[in-house]
């Protein structure tokens, strides 16, 4: 999914869903290998802290939900990135200690999509 200016003719941010990549299984032992994992969410700089990141999570739990899919995962090796979930998503539910080296962490969580809430705001 994309997000475009006001105009529609830059793109400046994008969300996609898809099968549950390899790093995922492998760290959690196939646990998660059912469901879907969002992923790939980049707001180009210009437009972060404007909302466009909520929007597009706000537009995929939509989707997710609109086509039956009850559970999903995400993960993240950036820090700045896992701040951004801990504070949407919470506590991960796998902690890879220094996964890429001393004190870089690799964190997934798993979330049900009806537990989510879907917050717009105006």
């Amino acid at each position: 999914m994309l997000a475009l200016d006001k105009n529609n003719k830059k793109i400046i941010g994008t969300i996609e869903y898809g099968p549950v990549s390899e790093l995922i299984s492998s760290c959690t032992n196939g646990a998660m290998d059912e469901l879907v994992e969002v992923g790939t969410v980049f707001v180009h700089p210009d437009f972060q802290r404007r909302g466009v990141g909520t929007l597009l999570i706000n537009v995929i739990l939509l989707t997710l939900q609109n086509r039956g899919i009850a559970e999903f995962c995400l993960d993240s090796g950036y820090t700045d990135a896992q701040k951004v979930w801990k504070k949407k998503f919470g506590a991960p539910d796998y902690v890879l200690k220094d996964y890429w080296g001393e004190g870089n962490d690799h964190l997934i969580w798993k979330r049900r999509t009806n537990d989510m809430a879907i917050l717009f705001h105006i």
